[in-house]
This record gives C-alpha cells, sequence and structure tokens, in this order.
C-alpha cells in the first residue's frame, strides 16, 4: 500500500512537471517564413531621366525615390520583337517603359519604383530576382535598392553589349535585406539604363522573409496556479497516504 502510494505520488509531480513544460514551450516564440512576389505591371511609376543613352548623372538622393514612387505610371509595352517574350520564372510580369512605343522605338533610362506590405517587422529577408533589362541596370550608379539603399554588386548588371541582357531572363540575389525591411509600406527600385533605341525592364522580385512572433511573457498568475495546483495535490496525496498507514 505504501509503495502504491509513494508512486502515485510521483506520478502527479511528474504529470505537472509535464504540463508546466509544455505550457512554458508554447509561449516561446516562434518564426514563420513568408513570400511576397513584385512583378512588374502598370502599377510601377518611375522617375524619367531625359536621357536616351547613360545613366543618371549624379547618385540618387531621397528626393529622387520620392519622385520615382509619385512619378508616371509605366507604359505596359505590347509590342517587344526583339525582348524575351516573358520570365520563365515570373510569368506574371510584363515588360515596361517609360513610352508605350520604348520596346519598338526610343525610351529613356528610368528609375522605377514599386511598393509591397509587410504585415510585420522581420528577422531575416532575402531577394530573388528573375529580371531582362534593355539595356543595364545600374551603370554610373548602382542598379537595384530597397527603401533607397543600394543592394550590393548591382551595378552594372549586363554589359552594354550583351544581348542576353534583354533576350533571356536573368538572375539576381541577396540573402541578407532584412535590416533594410520595415513593418508596413517598402519600396523596391530600378535603376534601367538605356544606351540608345529601345529601353525596357521586365522583373519578378521575390522577397522571403522570417519573422519571429513575440509572445508575451507568461502571466505570474498562470505560474504561481499551476504550481499551487501541484503542491495541493502532493499534499492531498500525502494526506490520504498519511491516513491509509494510521489504520
Amino acid at each position: 500500500m505504501n509503495l502504491r502510494t509513494k508512486f502515485d505520488t510521483s506520478r502527479l509531480v511528474g504529470m505537472a512537471a509535464m504540463v508546466l513544460v509544455s505550457s512554458l514551450l508554447g509561449l516561446l516564440p516562434r518564426a514563420s517564413a513568408d513570400t511576397v512576389t513584385v512583378n512588374s505591371s502598370s502599377a510601377v511609376t518611375f522617375l524619367n531621366s531625359g536621357f536616351v543613352v547613360g545613366d543618371f548623372p549624379s547618385p540618387f538622393t531621397m528626393a529622387n525615390f520620392t519622385a520615382a514612387q509619385t512619378g508616371t505610371a509605366a507604359s505596359v509595352l505590347t509590342s517587344t520583337p526583339f525582348y524575351i517574350g516573358s520570365l520563365p520564372d515570373g510569368p506574371g510580369a510584363v515588360w515596361i517603359g517609360t513610352n508605350p512605343s520604348a520596346g519598338t522605338s526610343s525610351g529613356n533610362t528610368a528609375l522605377y519604383a514599386i511598393s509591397f506590405n509587410l504585415a510585420s517587422t522581420v528577422s531575416s529577408a532575402s531577394l530573388n530576382l528573375f529580371y531582362a533589362v534593355d539595356n543595364i541596370l545600374g551603370e554610373s550608379n548602382p542598379g537595384i535598392y530597397i527603401n533607397g539603399v543600394a543592394l550590393p554588386s548591382s551595378t552594372g548588371l549586363l554589359c552594354s553589349l550583351c544581348t542576353t541582357s534583354f533576350t533571356q531572363e536573368n538572375h539576381y540575389t541577396d540573402a541578407n535585406i532584412g535590416s533594410l525591411l520595415v513593418s508596413g509600406t517598402n519600396w523596391l527600385y530600378f535603376d534601367a539604363v538605356n544606351q540608345g533605341g529601345p529601353a525596357g525592364l521586365i522583373f519578378s522580385a521575390n522577397i522571403t522573409t522570417e519573422a519571429t512572433t513575440a509572445t508575451p511573457e507568461p502571466p505570474s498568475v498562470l505560474l504561481l496556479g499551476i504550481g499551487v495546483l501541484s503542491l495541493f495535490a502532493f499534499t492531498g496525496r500525502g494526506r490520504r497516504f498519511a491516513s491509509s498507514s494510521s489504520c
């Protein structure tokens, strides 16, 4: 009888400990991954350089980025006889330019802007970009920016003499953009440089984020309640054990 009572008491204590540990583990912060896809479309706006040949003459300022955000809507190019028809890894993207005939006659260098929203602050994030451009992303300036910050190794993406810049899908990636992103509205920019004749840009950008969901600390009353419950159960068992022994 004594051995059984001791066994029941130990089992009760063990179960109470398991409940407490499970509750605490359930309150730990959890990480969740999500991907936002941003495609070139008529939702893109731009700051027009006015140049058919060459990059903007000086580095971009915040005023330039704001002007791109509030600028003219990009034209969707319906005729692009010299360009790849679509992006294999971004079928929703379309060719855009500074005017409706930019893909066949003449277009300008432009700073393109498009926004995307994030529901919460992220702990880490990466950019996986598929694109084609006539002629080059960035020349004297970097070619890709997030919230006004230039991304590394984005100057001179594809040389001016390489027809592959607009006849095939190209790829750029940056695995460390988390620190550039904010909760709410974010902006992605492209400096699409023309070097004469037609000009256009097509892109599909996948922004993969990992957010840590903060869980509030467990209320002390909850922890105290679990402790009191465990102690009460243990004491009750002890009393029954003492009563059985006296009999």
